[in-house]
Order: structure tokens, then C-alpha cells, then sequence
């Protein structure tokens, strides 16, 4: 009797397990999503590394990598890739930029001159950035910052406003009276994620 009572009861606990399937099922099937971000597999795969890693701590930068990582490039305009016309001047400084990584990164000399009339132009020569989200022009106080905390230093981190294209040479010009002296660096610079993109210290000639 008891036998069969044990029996009935094993075979209504596994018609009411088959029946709530669904409900109890996800609760043990605990695998993760590996579903990979929406535009991250067209990318190379030495990004996708970085930007998984990014994505983890900054989803909306993460984002932002992918959204222009397949914009791809933005030339300067060849017009505007000369070099612009001067008047006595004297090469102050110049520096080459640099890796941080895969996504981070520029390629290129800076030439700073100054010029008879005592103003500034800062010449990107033979230039390439990796695109990313509203990259800025600063100059910072700093040799080699990799913080907004780091570009901001002594209170400089000067603002020269969004580059003109991500491929191309391209000119700056800053007015009479600027502290250069001051400047130790020329930084890219993404705005609205406060992230470095590329640096590169100024060695005084």
C-alpha cells in the first residue's frame, strides 16, 4: 500500500516539474549571454578585445568606440593640409605621438613654431587618429597624461577646440602672448568621455 501511495506521489512531483518547465528552468540554467555588442564583430579583433574590456566599466563609451570605429576616418581637406604661410619662424618644439592601446591611439608629428609677430602655430604633420566621440585639441602642463586630472594639471590643460578630421595634416594657430612655455604636451582628447586618446611630450629645440 505504501508502495504504491510512494509511487502516485513520485509521479505527480514529476508531472507538476514537467509543468512548471518553464518557470524553474531558467532559474538553473545560469549560462551567460555572449551575445557580443551591436557592431563590435566588424571591427578588428584587437579592438573588440579593448572595447569588451572598456564596455564592462563604460557601456555609453564602449558604445561610442564601436559608432566610430565604423565611421571610419575623417580626412582633413587636402587644402587645409599645408603647411600655413609664416612669417620668420623658428621651431620651437616638437614631439611624435602615442599608443595607449588599441583604441587609443595616434600617429603623427607635432611641430610647434613660433612666429616673428611672437604668435603660435602648432602644425599636426603626417597625422592619424584612431575615430572616436568629439575628439578635442588640448595642450597640457603634463609630458605624458593619461587622466583628465593629468591634462588639467597646474591648471592648464588648454582647449584648442575639435580637430579638424582624423587623417591629415592640419594647422593651429594660437595668438601673441601665449604661455608655451608651460606646455609640455599636446594631448587628443575625447570631450564628452574625458579620455585620452594620444599624447605627445613637446621636446624644446
Amino acid at each position: 500500500m505504501r508502495l504504491r501511495w510512494l509511487l502516485l506521489l513520485t509521479g505527480a512531483v514529476i508531472v507538476a516539474a514537467l509543468f512548471a518547465f518553464p518557470l524553474w528552468w531558467p532559474l538553473v540554467n545560469r549560462s551567460p549571454v555572449a551575445d557580443a555588442l551591436p557592431g563590435l564583430t566588424d571591427l578588428p579583433q584587437e579592438e573588440q578585445k579593448v572595447i569588451e574590456t572598456i564596455a564592462r566599466e563604460d557601456m555609453a563609451f564602449a558604445e561610442a568606440l564601436i559608432s566610430t570605429g565604423l565611421a571610419g576616418p575623417v580626412p582633413v581637406p587636402t587644402a587645409e593640409q599645408a603647411p600655413p604661410a609664416m612669417q620668420g619662424p623658428i621651431l620651437y618644439a616638437s614631439g611624435e605621438f602615442t599608443t595607449i592601446d588599441a583604441v587609443r591611439w595616434a600617429r603623427g608629428t607635432v611641430l610647434v613654431y613660433q612666429l616673428a609677430d611672437q604668435s603660435w602655430v602648432i602644425r599636426l604633420e603626417n597625422f592619424e587618429v584612431r575615430p572616436g566621440p568629439q575628439l578635442h585639441l588640448f595642450l597640457s602642463a603634463n609630458p605624458e597624461p593619461r587622466t583628465p586630472e593629468q591634462v588639467r594639471e597646474q591648471g592648464l590643460g588648454f582647449d584648442w577646440g575639435p580637430l579638424r578630421g582624423t587623417l591629415g595634416s592640419q594647422n593651429y594657430a594660437l595668438p601673441a602672448g601665449f604661455d608655451m612655455d608651460a606646455v609640455r604636451s599636446v594631448v587628443i582628447f575625447s570631450l564628452p568621455y574625458q579620455e585620452v586618446f594620444s599624447s605627445a611630450a613637446l621636446v624644446r629645440r
